[in-house]
């Protein structure tokens, strides 16, 4: 199992994680673990939404560097990581009790 697996399986046992996206920063996906409707739903406003977060990060502070962004509602919390060429977007639930 590489390390993307792993990573993915290792995030996917956490209560409450509804699914997981990896994909390239041109929005290419790696590997998800929704239906593609639903994927190409996330890749689309998450990665502009985390692509606009990181370019406005730089504008304020040329030497600054966009950790996550984070995105919460009633029933969700998405959870966008970008590093390098790649972003992870996790997606989980809000009725779910968090144990880390």
């Amino acid at each position: 199992m590489n390390d993307v697996e792993a990573t993915i399986k290792r995030i996917s046992t956490h209560p409450g994680v509804q699914g997981l996206l990896v994909l390239m920063d041109d929005g290419t996906v790696i590997r998800s673990t929704f239906d593609d409707e639903m994927t190409a739903r996330y890749v689309k406003l998450v990665s502009s939404y985390t692509v606009l977060s990181r370019s406005a990060i730089r504008d304020i502070d040329p030497t600054n560097e966009l950790n996550y962004v984070r995105i919460r509602s009633d029933k969700r919390e998405i959870i966008c990581i970008p590093e390098g060429k790649y972003f992870i977007i996790a997606v989980t639930s809000m009725d779910a009790e968090f144990k880390p």
